[in-house]
């Protein structure tokens, strides 16, 4: 039973643990979240409207109505708070039960997480301040009698982080976790081929980052017998006790059981040249009707980095104990079990795919009202599964590949994912008050690719709502000033009869992420944001 119990749960250990990684990049489904406060304000459906210098992400070719030479700058302030709360089925009795959930210390408790951000050489910072500012700015040039109008801007397509604290519940779901796509160089023009047409292009270099800490346990029923085991033979917290079978075999270096800390896995990748592009058209054959189509490459980026798990003692002390043993030894060897060393790092790789985009929408002018309405469509099937390679053997994993000999090698990781692409829309409503002020308000109910079996605490993004409202001011001939407020809230419910086996599924064979088998999980992701740009001529 031993040697089951060190498979099963080295094998729920190492899938857990990079099953981080997919989940933390969930963030990514935040398509054209956090970028423009117009387009916050119109539900994002501006592909027939671009949005002055950010047009360079949102269509192209939306840069030739910028005129002569112009400056713009727009700060975001954001307010993220995710929670999570993990209670028993209603009714669960867990009495004659060998893996007892009523007794998981999780039960009853609640989650919660605050913003964090990645800072290249520092890592992850947690952010207690009440709000996160995300600034952008830009300039655009339009050459006196010249078609063309050329552009540049620093913007994020994609930021996201969270962090906990250091005995939150959610703690083995990502205590902390940072991704972002931060683009540096954003070269880009529009081309005004007649009065009515015009096409753009934007040639992006990025930088691409994902780092991660997360505590690691393994509730299964196996490791429940293994506990039990180890009280009949009076093991004492911290190793040591009536340890009868000794010299032969040792089941006493130091206490498991399903619901104690395996260790902690800390891991930060990125790629400094992550080069992408986007392309536009727009065509506005009358004053009330305008067509615009966007498409957004996918960019493919190499993640290198470095990993450490850092393994609890009572974990590192039972293997070596029992790789010690006559038996253990013999064992251990035939299995490759682990050798009970308490740290473990080294480099670690990974294939990141920002999936391509496509967006198309309409403009509808009647007098002072203007409506729009857009269509995007994102290539999540691409995330089928995440691939990670390691420099060298690695315990955890030589333990797992026994179990899942299709995903698992002792220097490889697949972590099955199953995407799916999906459309959604958005729709914005603009009103002009005066010659000078314009009313803004926007509706986006944002679809999940999310399959309902991959759910998790991490990133708990799924169908979303988001509303937006905001103003437009002509302060000069020169100077234009947009502001936004947008909310936007996803809430899940995880329940034990219909699990997710990214986070809550229970069974004995389960070699997924699942740190909390058998709760029932709720969770609510709330995003607030109130933004303003000011572009003006220079």
């Amino acid at each position: 039973m031993n040697i089951q119990l060190a498979k099963l749960q080295f094998s729920k250990l190492c899938l857990f643990a990079l099953l981080g990684y997919a989940a933390g990049s969930e963030a990514q489904l935040s398509q054209s979240l956090l970028i423009d406060p117009k387009a916050l304000s119109l539900g994002n459906a501006v592909t027939a409207d671009p949005p002055g210098l950010n047009s360079i992400h949102y269509n192209p070719a939306g840069l030739t109505k910028l005129k002569d030479r112009q400056l713009s700058v727009s700060i975001l302030n954001v307010i993220i708070k995710s929670t999570a709360s993990f209670r028993l089925p209603d009714g669960y009795d867990g009495e004659g039960e060998l893996l007892d959930i009523s007794k998981d210390p999780v039960a009853g408790q609640d989650s919660e997480s605050s913003a964090a951000a990645y800072i290249p050489g520092v890592g992850i910072v947690p952010l207690h301040l009440p709000a996160l500012a995300l600034p952008s700015a830009g300039i655009s040039i339009n050459p006196p009698g010249s078609k063309f109008t050329f552009a540049n801007a620093v913007y994020a397509p994609m930021t996201a982080g969270f962090a906990k604290a250091d005995n939150d519940p959610g703690r083995y779901q990502g205590k902390q976790v940072a991704i972002q796509r931060l683009t540096y160089l954003s070269p880009s023009f529009g081309y005004q081929v007649s009065d009515t047409f015009s096409v753009g292009a934007a040639f992006l270099f990025s930088h691409q980052a994902f780092a991660i800490s997360q505590d690691v346990r393994a509730p299964n029923i196996l490791v429940a017998a293994g506990e039990l085991l180890q009280d009949a033979f009076g093991c004492e917290e911290g190793g040591g006790g009536n340890d009868p079978l000794v010299p032969f075999i040792s089941l006493c270096g130091g206490r498991i059981g399903p619901y104690r800390d395996v260790g902690t896995l800390s891991m930060e990748m990125s790629e400094s040249l992550s080069p992408s592009y986007n392309l536009g058209m727009l065509w506005e054959p009358t004053s009330w009707f305008a067509w615009g189509a966007a498409y957004q490459s996918e960019a493919r980026s190499k993640l290198t980095g470095e990993f450490e798990f850092d393994y609890s003692r009572d974990f590192a002390g039972f293997f070596r104990s029992f790789r010690s043993s006559v038996f253990g030894a013999i064992i251990g060897a035939m299995f490759q079990l682990p050798t009970g060393v308490s740290k473990e790092t080294g480099y670690v790789t990974t294939e990141f795919v920002y999936p391509q985009h496509f967006q198309t929408g309409f403009k509808f002018t009647w007098d002072k009202v203007q409506f729009n309405v857009d269509a995007g469509w994102t290539d999540y099937d691409e995330w089928d599964s995440f691939d990670f390679y390691f420099d060298r053997p690695l315990d955890f994993l030589g333990a797992a590949k026994i179990l899942a000999p299709g995903d698992v090698t002792d220097r490889s990781l697949s972590v099955p994912l199953h995407y799916k692409s999906v459309w959604s829309f958005g729709y914005g409503l603009q009103f002009q008050l005066s010659s000078r002020l314009q009313s803004r308000i926007g509706y986006e109910p944002r679809q999940t690719s999310v399959p309902d079996n991959m759910r998790n605490v991490m990133a708990p993004l799924g169908y979303a709502d988001m509303y937006g409202m905001g103003l437009g001011y002509r302060w000069d001939l020169d100077t234009d000033i947009d502001l936004s407020l947008s909310f936007m809230e996803s809430y899940e419910e995880i329940d034990a009869d219909e699990p997710s086996s990214a986070v809550n599924e229970n069974c004995l064979t389960c070699v997924a992420s699942n740190p909390y088998p058998g709760l029932d999980i709720k969770t609510r992701l709330k995003i607030e944001a109130a933004g303003i740009t000011f572009r003006t001529k220079f």
